[in-house]
């Protein structure tokens, strides 16, 4: 089993941060979520922490590291780190830990992007994995002039532009939101380049099986919508001759105990934390989290994304020093689940 981490990437900017999001949440659907900023107020403060953050996850030995995408975020509520320079700054404490990006694609040009993951591949000294993802929230679409109902077609039309620029070919794409005519974008990746689709309902598990090199869920997604998904993204696969890689993403935090766990994350629940329950992350000592993580695997999934539930960096860091010591030499050995 492989396991790998994101980073937290939205972050506070002062104590008005959390009523700011405590009221946006209570505001939303049932069901609804949006991130929550946790961490340090200072912009500096979030940037070293980023890369110490890195280093916990290279010396834990883990598999990858992704950084995500938010836009259009009110400096006086939070940051949102852009994801391109983030990458660029945290290489160096990566070493040779696989590296990516999960972008939110209806915002991206895809000749600019394509020239943005050449440049990274050139200095990169493992592969890099993009994953792609529609976006949701009226205010990021309004901000770019978007309709939110264009995204599943941006994204597409990213997709097939990218695929062909990547491989150093010209991208001929006469789509509605980006028409390319043999255009092409260097440097070509030096580097191998993967791109995954995201998708939290089925439809759009199934997409990631007709267009990805492999789907990342969603995070929030009970073990019931995991089934059902993973089945669409499998039939879609190999329907589109494409071998499937099923990629399940949780939060997560160890702690010494189960009992330290529970209550270090039932405090965040309490106060809102994207909607979830304690059934959807991976929470307690590191033999439990283990045995969570068998379950998954026994469902069909081989490959987790896990990130920090906890935005306090001694806590986070003390949580990775444990899955490096006794989380993942034990999933690295667990058989395979076909």
């Amino acid at each position: 089993m492989k396991l790998g981490t994101s980073l937290r990437f939205v972050f506070p900017t002062s104590p008005d941060t959390y009523p700011t999001f405590r009221a946006a949440l209570d505001a939303l659907p049932k069901g609804g979520f949006i991130e929550r900023p946790m961490g340090a107020m200072s912009t500096g403060d979030q940037a070293r922490n980023l890369v110490e953050a890195t280093v916990a996850a290279r010396e834990a030995g883990l598999d990858m590291l992704l950084v995500g995408d938010h836009h259009a975020v009110p400096p006086g509520y939070a940051n949102a780190f852009s994801p391109v320079p983030t990458l660029a700054r945290l290489m160096p404490s990566a070493g040779r830990m696989p590296l990516g990006m999960v972008l939110l694609a209806p915002f991206y040009n895809p000749v600019l992007l394509a020239e943005q993951i050449g440049t990274l591949a050139a200095f990169a000294e493992a592969p890099l994995t993009i994953a792609l993802a529609l976006g949701q929230g009226e205010r990021q679409f309004t901000a770019f002039g978007m309709e939110e109902t264009s995204r599943v077609g941006r994204l597409e039309e990213l997709l097939a532009a990218l695929r062909a620029m990547l491989d150093g070919e010209p991208a001929t794409v006469p789509g509605r939101y980006h028409s390319l005519d043999r255009v092409q974008a260097g440097p070509t990746p030096r580097v191998p380049v993967s791109i995954w689709v995201a998708g939290t309902v089925r439809t759009a598990a199934a997409r990631a099986g007709r267009l990805g090199d492999g789907w990342l869920t969603g995070q929030n997604a009970t073990r019931t919508d995991l089934v059902e998904q993973l089945d669409a993204y499998r039939e879609s696969a190999a329907r589109h001759g494409r071998e499937p890689l099923p990629v399940l993403r949780r939060d997560i935090f160890v702690g010494s105990s189960d009992a330290e766990a529970e209550s270090v994350v039932e405090k965040i629940l309490a106060e809102g934390y994207r909607g979830v329950g304690m059934d959807q992350l991976l929470v307690g000592a590191p033999e439990t989290v283990v045995q969570q993580l068998e379950e998954y695997r026994a469902l069909g999934f081989e490959h987790v994304l896990v990130r920090h539930i906890v935005g306090e960096q001694q806590l986070m860091l003390d949580s990775f020093r444990r899955i490096g010591a006794e989380v993942v030499p034990r999933v690295h050995n667990l058989p395979t689940s076909r």
